[in-house]
């Protein structure tokens, strides 16, 4: 059913301004799923999935980003990638808090997080370097966040929203968003349009579940200008964990690490925090491991086989 998960891309004639409207329901209830997140994790994880979902669409081939946040609050640490193909997951340190609901009753996402954490954005954009910009919390609700992220890091003015509506036994029963670029220069009557319809627009998870399709939605927020829709990508939640890339972060502690794993323990383990997946490794291959970083001076340079 995730491949009901989709977001759409436009534009607005003669100027720069683009948008991004997203369906993400079916993905962060599967991630909801793989790590048994109570509802305000569940929203926090749903709101940063899709908003980096609509940033992923963004980039160019092979390329991703990650969003980061180093929380001061219960919720500990959120971490999401990714990709340029509308594959995205991510993981919360602390799946299970609990917390009183704000005043009007809402998930307590903002103290979930705690004003004052850290929001890292870093871009793999294929250079030899990641992007790497980062500014302070300001409310702790994500997309409000990010936003400021865009305004200071970027230079790049924008409009953010992500929602996620949680049902009474946990399940997530809409989830969406829209980032919405308008870069300086913009003028000021383009603004003030999607101002209005972003203030009419009402909660977006609401409305997913009622029905409503991201096109429909990109139609109000673009009601009253000159837009055209420029594609279409389907967004789904996808692990891209295997036992190579685990045998690699085994190779990675070093030579005298895995000897005391292996004196200790008599075997490996790694276990994948974006999908719960565990791989196992076995006394003789820990051993075979170690030989092999001896055989190249401790150095972890492998080919995958």
């Amino acid at each position: 059913m995730e491949n009901r998960d989709y977001a759409v891309r436009l534009m607005v004639e003669d100027t720069a301004v683009v948008g991004y409207v997203a369906r993400t329901t079916f993905l962060v209830d599967k991630a909801r799923k793989l790590h048994a997140t109570f509802p305000i994790a569940t929203a926090a994880l749903g709101r940063a999935l899709t908003l980096a979902s609509l940033m992923g669409i963004g980039l160019k081939e092979n390329q991703r980003v990650t969003l980061q946040i180093r929380c001061r609050g219960p919720l500990g640490g959120l971490l999401v990638q990714a990709n340029w193909k509308g594959e995205v997951r991510g993981y919360v340190s602390n799946p299970q808090i609990i917390l009183p609901p704000r005043e009007e009753g809402k998930l307590n996402v903002e103290d979930a997080v705690g004003v004052g954490s850290q929001l890292l954005v870093v871009k793999d954009l294929g250079l030899r370097e990641p992007y790497v910009g980062s500014v302070e919390v300001q409310k702790g609700g994500i997309a409000y966040d990010l936003a400021y992220y865009f305004a200071l890091s970027e230079q790049l003015p924008s409009a953010c929203s992500a929602g996620v509506y949680v049902g009474k036994n946990g399940e997530v029963l809409g989830a969406g968003g829209f980032i919405i670029h308008t870069p300086r220069g913009t003028a000021q009557e383009v603004i003030s349009v999607l101002e209005k319809n972003i203030a009419s627009l009402g909660e977006v998870s609401k409305r997913l579940y009622r029905g409503a399709e991201p096109e429909e939605l990109a139609e109000e927020l673009f009601r009253g200008l000159p837009y055209r829709l420029t594609g279409k990508e389907n967004l789904r939640y996808h692990c891209h964990c295997s036992r190579w890339r685990a045998e690699r972060a085994l190779l990675l502690l070093g030579k005298e690490e895995l000897e005391d794993l292996l004196r200790k323990e008599g075997w490996g383990e790694v276990s994948c925090p974006f999908c719960g997946k565990v791989y196992t490794f076995s006394g003789e291959k820990l051993k075979a491991m170690i030989t092999y970083l001896k055989n190249r001076g401790g150095n972890h340079e492998s080919n995958q086989d």
